[in-house]
């Protein structure tokens, strides 16, 4: 009577869980209004009312972030989201950064979900150093080597000092998580978390890994006129459960004119963008990567990166200075979801350091083929007749902006900086440049709109005297360009006029 009955039980208790399972999605429905996530924007007369400074800013900067499945709170906004395992169930949590209109710092919420429902529960939240959020970064990795995934964010607080904390998930024994903070380092200069290869045992899921350290650097504070750093190199201690400083090294630097330590040393991210502007190209390039350039185009808030294959166009969103250098968020054109920070550092008059995160929620620690040392192109290389020709044909064309025309009706009109062109039967418009390239005039057309590309033409004017004024005629030949020649890209040249009127005749 016995085995019929306990048979009996464990059917009815097979049937539950299997029905349990069958409408998980249904019970997780039906609580719906308790997990909706809510993010809030403010509105112009919550503003008006002296709310938190940079909120809205906070809510919108990132179109491209994940959504949050954690219920926040009224005066929460979200703005980025990591998903991974908080406390080993195989189910997936999130934690979200957010920001509170009442707050100047960044929070961390976590939430745990249930495996059954799908419910998500908030945990208690952290609050982190990080106080522009455009400079946020914040992704999960393995960082101490024990096959589970710490926390990892970095960002820029407010008195412009980088900071990094990475937090470790700790299960407790009631069953709960709470999150404790292994490492919290701020610089002056660059953090990087520096991945180092690991075994095959560990990628094959056997054995734990090495641990990945942590280097800062800092400007010496007893060589204040030099570019000397103090690098400082931090590792994961498993007796203590927390990241100690492992050793410290001074790493001597070069010697700044005066005049260039007065311009950069009070914090000005205005004044190091202006001495950016311009041309910079890496000193030390393998046959690998090949030539890397990168522009700075203060004016227009954009940043280019050029090699001989392509041409990525960035648009400066915000800029954070630090001791002799900067710390910029910048955003694709082309697509908006790409965003890369850049640390930029003075390594002497005309030379800068450049490191680049982008994508770091994928995978941290590897450099970017735009990572190093880029010296500035000098214009010494230009010969005084160069110089005189290209000012003259700046001149020719800056006379009038009255239209150039083909034999066919096409135009061309050319302002102080931007230009109208038909000569390809297409409407187009965008911004122009006079500039040298190999020793040659060139006209280079930044064509605008949604396929943002770049023309460039070898230039030639000639000027004759007429009746009444003088007839200017421009040779365009489409040519394409790198920082030593140019060739020809086997289109017809443009032959185009115009006709400008003496003043003298015009009264």
């Amino acid at each position: 009577m016995k085995k019929p009955l306990a048979f009996a039980f464990s059917a009815v208790l097979v049937a539950v869980f299997v029905w349990l399972l069958v409408n998980r999605a249904g019970l997780s429905a039906s609580h719906e209004t308790r997990k909706t996530a809510r993010t809030i924007v403010p509105s112009e007369a919550g503003q008006a009312r002296g709310d938190a400074s940079g909120f809205a800013e906070a809510v919108s900067y990132d179109e491209s972030r994940a959504q949050p499945l954690i219920m926040l709170e009224n005066d929460e906004a979200f703005l980025q989201a990591v998903a991974m395992d908080l406390n080993g169930d195989g189910a997936i949590d999130q934690v979200c950064a957010v920001k509170r209109m009442t707050e100047p710092n960044v929070f961390l919420v976590p939430g745990v979900q249930n495996p059954v429902t799908g419910e998500y529960s908030r945990i208690a939240s952290l609050k982190t150093g990080v106080t522009q959020t455009r400079t946020l970064l914040l992704y999960a990795a393995d960082v101490i080597g024990d096959r589970t995934n710490c926390i990892v964010f970095s960002g820029m607080t407010a008195d412009n000092m980088q900071s990094l904390a990475v937090i470790q998930p700790v299960p407790e024994r009631d069953g709960k998580t709470s999150l404790a903070v292994i490492a919290d380092l701020r610089s002056d200069g660059p953090i990087n978390v520096r991945e180092i290869p690991r075994s095959d045992a560990y990628n094959l899921g056997v054995t734990g890994g090495e641990s990945y350290p942590i280097i800062t650097y800092n400007s010496d504070p007893d060589a204040p006129d030099t570019l000397d750093q103090i690098e400082r190199v931090y590792r994961w201690d498993r007796q203590l459960k927390r990241y100690e400083l492992s050793s410290q090294s001074r790493i001597p630097g070069k010697k700044l004119e005066s005049r260039i330590v007065q311009q950069l040393q009070g914090g000005n991210v205005e004044a190091f963008e202006t001495y950016l502007t311009g041309l910079w190209y890496m000193q030390n390039t393998t046959g690998t990567t090949g030539p890397r350039y990168i522009y700075f185009d203060t004016p227009m808030k954009e940043i280019v990166f050029h090699n001989k294959v392509t041409e990525e166009v960035f648009i400066r969103e915000a800029g954070s200075p630090r001791r002799y250098g900067a710390y910029l968020t910048t955003r694709n054109r082309s697509i908006s979801s790409i965003r890369r920070l850049i640390d930029l550092e003075l390594t002497g008059i005309d030379e800068i350091r450049v490191r680049i995160n982008e994508d770091v929620r994928l995978k941290i620690g590897v450099a970017s083929d735009w990572d190093g040392v880029y010296r500035k192109m000098s214009n010494t290389a230009t010969t005084q007749r160069e110089a005189t020709s290209l000012d003259v044909l700046k001149k020719t064309i800056a006379a009038s902006e009255a239209p150039w025309t083909t034999q066919d009706g096409r135009t061309l009109t050319l302002g102080p900086a931007t230009f109208a062109s038909s000569l390809t039967g297409a409407e187009e418009t965008g911004s122009y440049a006079v500039l040298m390239v190999a020793r040659e005039p060139v006209l280079q057309f930044r064509i605008g709109g949604r396929n943002r590309v770049n023309r460039f033409f070898r230039v030639s004017v000639e000027t004759t005297e007429v009746s009444g004024g003088e007839e200017q005629r421009m040779t365009l030949t489409e040519v394409t360009v790198s920082m030593t020649e140019t060739n020809l890209a086997g289109s017809q040249p443009f032959v185009i006029s115009r006709k400008i009127t003496s003043p003298r005749l015009t009264r």
